[in-house]
Order: C-alpha cells, then sequence, then structure tokens
C-alpha cells in the first residue's frame, strides 16, 4: 500500500516529505485535494462507461 500512495504522489507531483510551514501547507493540500478529485473523476467516468456497455450487451 505505501508504494501505491507513493505513486500517486509522483504522478500528482507531491514530495513525500511534510510540509514545515503553514506557507507551504495550503499549496501542497491543494495540489493533494485536486489530484484525490481527478483520480474519483476518471474512476467514475469509466464506471459509467462500463455501465453503459453492460447495459448494452444486457438487453441486446
Amino acid at each position: 500500500m505505501a508504494v501505491i500512495v507513493a505513486e500517486f504522489f509522483g504522478l500528482v507531483g507531491l514530495d513525500m516529505t511534510p510540509p514545515a510551514t503553514l506557507a507551504e501547507l495550503i499549496p501542497y493540500l491543494l495540489t493533494f485535494t485536486v489530484g484525490v478529485v481527478l483520480v474519483a473523476g476518471v474512476f467514475r467516468a469509466l464506471g459509467a462507461l462500463f455501465s453503459i456497455f453492460a447495459d448494452w450487451r444486457r438487453w441486446r
């Protein structure tokens, strides 16, 4: 699990070292939040596509 989290942080562009000041924390949290929203959006879109495909195959 630690490898997956490290890879996610690498893809989003975050360092694995935590921020030391509040000025570093705010952009860190914003970047993390945007990354999580983007990943959730991709999974939602894939789920919708798979759902549409599954319904089409069932009624055909």
